[in-house]
């Protein structure tokens, strides 16, 4: 019997049927694969299921018609892979993320080469594309955003706490420099008035940053306020000196 594909098991029960020209109380439906949406566009498959046409009241000899097997609807969890099968080997994931990080740039017209490496606590993917500045976007916006979709989806498949960090020239290296002399300049001011300092809205990144830096001047403290890309450092007077 033919088989017939769809996005969820409906879809390809309702692509069966109108094939076969047949209506649900004419087939018995057998799911060979529920299908799952996927993460942020991995892992993604399709539903498939077979049909076979009911007997015939006709041909059915002294017994009960064939059953009709409904078709089971997936659960919510039949969307999200279980523990053991989300899981996957370092390999797997970083050349899946080095896929999805080259058709999105591609997308955006900044299409990139990439080049991985890794120490103890992160894994750094160095992108290398003759657009730089369009790629890292305004106050690094663009490339900001692609490392929260990467760090999601690396959090999402692997076990242990790595950072994902997403490098175009040295601009993450550059960027450290400014955010730690933003820090300094506001030390200074406070200081200086003895009132708190609010820093402009950092990803959280740039914020362990600024926290690492200033934890060595015993004279101011800080902390962070607000709410997602709304999240701000605020530097003010240390209790004690």
């Amino acid at each position: 019997m033919p088989t017939y594909e769809g996005s969820d098991i409906q879809a390809a029960v309702n692509e069966g049927l109108q094939a076969m020209h047949l209506t649900r109380e004419e087939v018995t439906v057998d799911v060979l694969e529920a299908g799952k949406k996927g993460f942020l566009g991995f892992g993604r498959r399709l539903a498939v299921v077979r049909l076979t046409p009911n007997e015939q009241p006709s041909q059915v000899k002294q017994s009960a018609p064939a059953p009709v097997q409904a078709p089971v609807e997936p659960t919510p969890t039949d969307n999200l892979t279980s523990t053991s099968q989300k899981r996957k080997s370092g390999a797997e994931t970083e050349a899946e993320l080095s896929a999805y990080l080259e058709a999105i740039t591609a997308q955006i017209g900044t299409p990139v080469s990439i080049h991985v490496t890794h120490d103890h606590r992160s894994t750094t993917y160095h992108l290398k594309t003759d657009k730089e500045g369009l790629l890292i976007g305004k106050h690094g916006k663009t490339i900001n955003a692609l490392q929260y979709l990467a760090q999601t989806y690396f959090d999402h498949h692997m076990k242990g706490k790595q950072t994902i960090i997403l490098e175009v020239g040295d601009y993450r290296q550059r960027r450290a420099a400014i955010v730690s002399h933003l820090a300094d300049k506001a030390a200074r001011e406070v200081v200086a008035t003895g009132k708190p300092v609010f820093l402009e809205p950092m990803p959280a990144f740039e914020r362990k940053i600024v926290h690492g830096h200033l934890a060595t001047n015993h004279h101011v403290q800080t902390h962070s306020e607000g709410q997602g890309d709304r999240r701000s450092i605020v530097v003010e007077l240390a209790r004690t000196f």
